[in-house]
């Protein structure tokens, strides 16, 4: 178990290196968006072009290749049965290109007609340039498809490193498109950046990892292939489900289509700033995690699984509380850091901070159900967290349009934070009910707890910061920089000295490397 976690813990420190490169290339690409572009419908039109493409990648699971293939072969190379792995991988590959291609050719040419359902309050000239910004970006599906497979075998075979690269040659395509073609195009340089990131990134480069990991791709369009049919019974779930962590975004896209013209870059911009944490801490540590998951799912060794995970979930929520807290509080920092400048004003600037503040309060929810659903995945059950994810959907769907309606923007925020929340819990619940192991305080101690200090920080922090008369003002630069500085350091100081006084082993640990601990004391 120790050695597991040992390779855990190296593929997270690659994947959480990967995250954090792409973010910061995810900033410098939205702030040049935001500089050159600023808040408009034809920024809304950009963000909303995606949504139709990304429902194709989804109809075919694409979304949760890792998820459904990885497993699979998994079994394949716990047999030494690398043979039969590439045959079913060809098989997947093969059969699906065909079937996303023809459905991209059906979204190119009616994509005017389809505009109107993801973004029913467009009029007119933004229906049209949706709908050309849709024709570009949407053969990208077909990189991202076939990437996404092929990254999926390096990771079952313990190969992070280029992989990782993906997204930061994919953002940098993005960043590159609008430098060179958005003064001239406006945002349609941004989507052709998209197509060049996705090929080179998600496809080119994916495809020479796999063919030297030992990957052989034939034409192969047998449908009768056991990994082939495996595949389909995995991934009909996914397809067929509607689970909030897919659609959340979409939610936001269609009710933010009825509000102010800039609505769903503020909204977009706000969930790209949370997405941080959440990439950086949950994403990663979910996919580092989840190959060695499922090898000791392959196995019979559910409880030594459900162990490895349960010491995941404790870091990832502890952080990620960390973040919340942080985020919350300096929300509006963090925005005019990023965004405020060129055409993104001081009004764009702080609706997007007020949305980022009721985003930041599920980032420990979000990052923790990339772990725990994982949970699920590598026990090749892929319906139960699906069905999961649709009633947490659907149960939240009123949420959107009563806040939308009442609270506009920070209405929607707070609804997707209400529907993880809903999500996650739900998620944890199941999943100690199909391992059997029996529910105790001890088990979700971390999370819970640190769900309490998040609250009391939050309060601390605030009371405490109105008390000191010295700070600069947020609303410039070098106030805001300092103001960050000042919070992230004592917000760091409070939460391990209460994590530490607390016995939370993440907090414990954090210590321990600082001051050595005697042996009774060490993490629990």
């Amino acid at each position: 178990m120790d050695e597991t976690r040992k390779k855990m813990g190296a593929a997270a420190l690659i994947m959480v290196s990967s995250v954090f490169l792409s973010r910061i290339l995810g900033y410098a690409r939205d702030a040049v968006i935001a500089y050159t572009q600023g808040a408009h419908a034809g920024t809304d039109a950009y963000f909303a072009a995606f949504t139709i493409p990304d429902f194709l990648n989804y109809l075919l699971a694409g979304a949760s290749l890792s998820i459904t293939f990885i497993p699979i072969y998994a079994d394949y190379l716990s047999r030494d049965d690398r043979e039969g792995g590439n045959r079913a991988f060809s098989a997947i590959f093969c059969i699906f290109s065909v079937i996303l291609v023809a459905l991209i050719i059906v979204g190119e040419v009616f994509a005017e007609q389809l505009v109107p359902l993801i973004a029913p309050g467009f009029q007119g000239d933004q229906i049209a340039y949706t709908a050309r910004l849709t024709r570009i970006v949407m053969p990208a599906q077909t990189f991202f498809y076939t990437g996404g497979l092929l990254m999926a075998v390096q990771y079952a075979r313990g190969k992070f490193f280029i992989p990782a690269l993906a997204p930061l040659i994919y953002n940098a395509g993005i960043i590159a498109g609008g430098l060179l073609l958005g003064k001239k195009l406006g945002m349609e340089g941004f989507a052709w950046g998209v197509l060049a990131g996705s090929f080179l990134g998600n496809f080119l480069i994916q495809l020479f990892g796999a063919l030297a990991s030992g990957l052989r791709i034939r034409l192969n369009f047998d449908t009768r292939n056991p990994g082939f049919r495996e595949f389909i019974r995995l991934s009909i779930p996914i397809m067929l489900g509607f689970s909030l962590v897919f659609v959340d975004e979409w939610m936001s896209r269609v009710f933010g289509s009825f509000l102010v013209a800039g609505a769903i870059t503020w909204l977009n911009n706000a969930r790209r700033l949370a997405q941080v944490p959440i990439g950086v801490l949950g994403q990663a540590s979910g996919v580092a995690s989840y190959p060695f998951l499922a090898e000791q799912a392959a196995r019979g060794k559910i409880r030594s699984m459900f162990a490895d995970m349960s010491a995941a979930l404790d870091w990832v929520f502890y952080s990620s509380a960390f973040a919340a807290a942080l985020v919350f509080l300096f929300s509006r920092e963090v925005v005019l850091l990023v965004f405020k400048r060129g055409a993104f004003n001081i009004h764009d600037a702080i609706n997007t901070a007020s949305a980022l503040s009721f985003f930041s309060l599920g980032i420990p929810f979000w990052c923790s159900q990339n772990i725990v659903a994982r949970g699920f995945f590598a026990m090749k059950d892929t319906l139960t967290p699906t069905i999961i994810g649709s009633v947490a959907w659907i149960v939240t769907l009123p949420a959107y349009y009563f806040l939308m309606v009442n609270y506009g923007v920070n209405g929607l925020a707070g609804a997707s934070t209400i529907g993880i929340v809903l999500h996650s819990l739900l998620l944890y619940g199941f999943l100690l009910r199909k391992t059997a192991i029996p529910f105790s305080f001890r088990a979700v101690k971390v999370p819970f707890v640190s769900t309490i200090l998040c609250a009391l920080a939050i309060i601390g922090t605030r009371e405490l910061l109105g008390r000191v008369a010295f700070l600069p003002p947020w609303d410039e630069m070098g106030g805001a920089l300092i103001r960050l500085a000042l919070g992230s350091l004592s917000l760091g100081i409070l939460f391990v000295l209460a994590g530490f006084l607390l016995r939370l082993g993440p907090a414990r640990s954090i210590v321990g490397r600082v001051i050595p601990l005697k042996e009774e004391m060490s993490p629990e």
